[in-house]
């Protein structure tokens, strides 16, 4: 067996916080304090930057 995670695994590395739980804990609302976020879609895996463009998964100021 190889190392790679399943597509669902690979996304669930976003976390499961909601917009308002991650605001509220002063995080990022769109990638919830990661600074990235993971998509898959038939075996292909990536990690993408925040389009918010926060700082290091802090909300810019």
């Amino acid at each position: 067996m190889s190392g790679r995670m399943t597509d669902r695994q690979w996304e669930a590395q976003n976390g499961t916080r909601s917009p308002l739980e991650a605001q509220e804990q002063g995080l990022c609302w769109h990638c919830s304090g990661n600074g990235v976020l993971y998509t898959a879609f038939g075996g292909i895996q990536r990690k993408v930057d925040c389009p918010e463009r926060c700082v290091n998964g802090k909300p810019r100021r």
